[in-house]
């Protein structure tokens, strides 16, 4: 034991030497292929990181337009959807690839006291109670800084294709993109829905699905939802996040929208946070595997 004792002390000291005989000194860089922006926006009067992941493909002097997808919580989602999307969109053998060349976008809020209420301000559709307070209700706000401001940026300085954009949302994010499928529909034409808070608002977000179903019978985008498959609600056991999740899946099922593509999953053993990779990384999959049709809406 005094032997190892012995050992494990010059270990440690022969380790500290090692670490301090040398220096580092911090560098910027810059990760190939992704570029970061604070963008102030005039609409809202605040500012967001914008953070753009070009396709590996991507020439500036060619006239190749690109699908763009547009995701929120970016601090959060983006360094682990941005890996995959690379991945994918490298071809096989065969030379095929699961994505067309792509741009990801990821829009994050400030990362500071003000992120939870930001959050809610820009992704809820309408106001809601939260511990006794009245917050949110700003997401056409928000869409509307995403249609004006965000996407003339992108598209003008990255070559983005206006006729083909992705909205890519969990959670909050997950209610702003059903509430833009049902409400501004000519705004994205594929959607990648994750766990989305459908409880909001004594589940409000209902209400604009069967507005939507009252007034048309086409829905022409292709959606992906997904949901983990131990997600609870606010009562301890009560596994009314995924009932809730199945229910408006059926709901959108049962109208026969025509040119809807809709694909849906539970994610066995995975939970509200867990759940964000595997779901965004099958979710853009399966979502481009449709075609778009031509916008036909404005609302």
């Amino acid at each position: 034991m005094k032997i190892i004792k012995i050992l494990f002390t010059s270990l440690i000291v022969l380790v500290s030497q090692m670490v301090q005989a040398g220096s580092a000194e911090p560098v910027t860089f810059t990760r190939q292929g992704i570029l970061s922006y604070n963008f102030h926006s005039d609409l809202l009067g605040r500012g967001f990181v914008i953070d753009v992941l070009l396709p590996l493909s991507y020439n500036p002097e060619d006239n190749t337009r690109y699908p763009v997808i547009y995701m929120t919580d970016g601090y959060m989602n983006f360094p682990m959807v941005a890996p995959n999307l690379i991945h994918e969109q490298v071809p096989d053998e065969q030379g095929n690839a699961k994505l067309p060349p792509v741009i990801l976008v990821g829009i994050s809020h400030p990362l500071d006291s003000s992120n939870f209420t930001l959050r809610l301000a820009d992704f809820t559709p309408v106001p809601g109670e939260i511990r006794g307070n009245t917050l949110g209700g700003g997401a056409n706000q928000f869409l509307e800084f995403l249609e004006n401001e965000l996407k003339p940026f992108i598209n003008n300085s990255f070559k983005g294709d206006e006729s083909d954009e992705t909205l890519a949302g969990h959670s909050l994010g997950g209610l702003l993109a059903l509430h833009a499928l049902f409400n501004h529909t000519d705004s994205f034409d594929r959607y990648v829905i994750g766990s989305p808070s459908i409880w909001w608002a004594d589940k409000q977000i209902l209400e604009s699905e069967l507005a939507y179903a009252e007034r048309q019978t086409d829905l022409p985008k292709s959606v992906y939802m997904f949901i983990g498959g131990e997600e609870v609600c606010l009562e301890e056991g009560e596994v009314c996040g995924v009932q809730d999740f199945r229910d408006l899946a059926q709901r959108l099922k049962s109208r026969n929208y025509e040119n809807l593509t809709l694909r849906k999953r539970v994610i066995k053993g995975e939970n509200h946070d867990t759940v964000v990779n595997p779901g965004y990384d099958k979710g853009i999959e399966q979502v481009f595997k449709s075609k778009v049709l031509p916008r036909k809406y404005s609302f």
